[in-house]
């Protein structure tokens, strides 16, 4: 294995909501994995993936160009990378079987300005931000001296 301070890559697998599934780089040349190439030059960037332990949620962000060899306006737009998967390996760009999992969740707000986009990434506890169930209290309706019981 070589040193990985200098050949080291990042490289992101996207499925879109459609089924699409796109990979890209930030490496000068395309990489290659998985059945996947991951295409240079599309301008695609992120932000440094901050991991906690536990149940804590691992947020992040990308950016980059709107451009045909990558994300376009049209397909932000029409909703195709509304919480599609993404995967984000770290990766030795002269021998791709040595990588490592970054990150892994989704893609959450998409903002587009000046021919450029915003991406929130989403970590995999992301859901545990949800408030869900229901809530009991002294003012709650339920009864519970109640010994009836209905059957029908």
């Amino acid at each position: 294995m070589t040193d990985l301070s200098t050949t080291r890559a990042r490289a992101w697998a996207l499925r879109r909501s459609d089924g699409m599934v796109m990979g890209f780089t930030d490496h000068d040349r395309d990489l290659a994995f998985d059945g996947l190439v991951f295409r240079a030059g599309t301008g695609m960037t992120a932000a440094a993936v901050v991991q906690g332990t536990g149940l804590a949620v691992d947020n992040t962000e990308a950016a980059g160009a709107l451009s045909d060899a990558g994300l376009t306006e049209r397909d932000i737009l029409a909703g195709r990378y509304d919480g599609a998967d993404l995967t984000i390996w770290e990766v030795d760009w002269l021998d791709p079987a040595w990588r490592r999992v970054l990150f892994r969740g989704t893609v959450g707000e998409i903002v587009r300005a000046g021919g450029a986009f915003k991406a929130e990434l989403r970590g995999l506890t992301e859901p545990l931000n949800k408030a869900g169930g229901r809530v009991f209290g002294a003012l709650c309706p339920a009864d519970a001296s109640s010994s009836e019981i209905v059957t029908s």
